[in-house]
């Protein structure tokens, strides 16, 4: 139990730095580009422009497979094609700014470029493929637009450390103990033993474990890049980081809601062999395997400043989630 806890707070102290200055940035980019502009720009759009535009904005946005539905909501309410809608689906969970450099710092430049990548390509074809496939009407859900506040630094670290850290606290929290556990736990070179190798075998397992699992794109960091440590190649780890944030079983209803039944099929199966193809270029890369291993991220030397903002991060991070339970237990004993 000891050493597990010595590996959380390694990990999670490696992480901080990136991730307060990444949900400092998003919450400018929630506080200055409101979700009403985003509907403005592709609000009609339903071809490559529309596409380009909507991966534009999504690839950025700190938003996890739920955060953007209703903002997708809201472009087909306003008029926007199924292929900008299925473009802002696939890239937007996927990655984020906060991510981008949570990964960096985690699991080496190799990962963090090729993640805004893949998504970008992946929301572009998707978005394609949605397009074409066309089908059947969907029933248009609506959005409401977020309303107008203040521009100033309290609201931006309202929306930084209160709203985007707040719906991301919890599973960021379940994804650095899985790391944590597994990195302890899982003997090295387990998976490598138990694929034998085969990225043919182990590529679609990581699929199957990341699409059952809710996790955010920078709750999966911590969880791949572990898996790396015990064997797995970065290819299929990469897998796992597309599949698991973009595909969960919520998302899928509700893309189905917004773009059609057909296109909801078009939209996995862009992701699923999205992520395949990407896992098989990185593992290509000669450096991707040395620049993502955990087991040498942990032997780093942890400055004051990550141990600050470790310290920073948990105490919002407590604050998200001990709040609401404190909320609950006050509405009761008001009744």
């Amino acid at each position: 139990m000891k050493d597990i806890l010595i590996a959380f707070v390694h990990v999670f102290a490696m992480m901080a730095p990136w991730l307060v200055f990444g949900f400092l940035m998003a919450g400018i980019i929630a506080v200055w580009i409101p979700r009403n502009w985003v509907n403005r720009i592709m609000g009609g759009s339903s071809g490559l422009g529309g596409i380009l535009r909507a991966v534009a904005i999504g690839v950025p946005l700190p938003i996890c497979s739920c955060g953007v539905l209703p903002i997708a909501a809201g472009l087909r309410k306003h008029g926007a094609g199924k292929g900008p809608t299925a473009a802002l689906l696939v890239s937007t969970p996927q990655t984020g700014i906060d991510s981008i450099l949570a990964t960096y710092a985690l699991m080496g430049p190799v990962f963090a470029v090729a993640r805004p990548v893949a998504a970008a390509l992946t929301g572009i074809v998707g978005g394609v493929v949605v397009s074409a496939v066309g089908g059947e009407d969907a029933e248009t859900v609506a959005a409401e637009d977020a309303p107008a506040g203040s521009r100033g630094i309290k609201a931006i670290f309202w929306q930084a450390y209160r709203r985007l850290l707040g719906s991301v606290a919890k599973p960021l929290a379940i994804g650095l103990a899985i790391s944590a556990i597994v990195t302890v736990l899982v003997p090295d070179n387990f998976f490598a033993n138990a694929f034998h190798g085969n990225d043919l075998i182990a590529m679609p397992v990581m699929a199957l474990v990341g699409f059952p699992m809710y996790v955010c794109s920078t709750a999966s960091i911590p969880i791949a890049a572990s898996l790396i440590a015990k064997g797995v190649s970065p290819g299929a780890a990469f897998v796992f980081l597309m599949v698991g944030p973009a595909i969960n079983a919520m998302s899928l209803t509700t893309v189905s809601a917004l773009v059609g039944r057909k296109a909801a099929v078009a939209y996995l199966v862009t992701i699923l062999l999205g992520a395949i193809l990407c896992g098989v270029v990185i593992n290509l890369i000669p450096n991707a395997a040395s620049a993502s291993a955990l087991a040498a991220s942990t032997r780093h030397a942890l400055s004051p400043v990550h141990w600050a903002s470790a310290v920073f991060l948990a105490a919002m991070m407590a604050y998200n989630l001990v709040r609401p339970v404190a909320m609950g237990h006050q509405k009761c004993s008001t009744k």
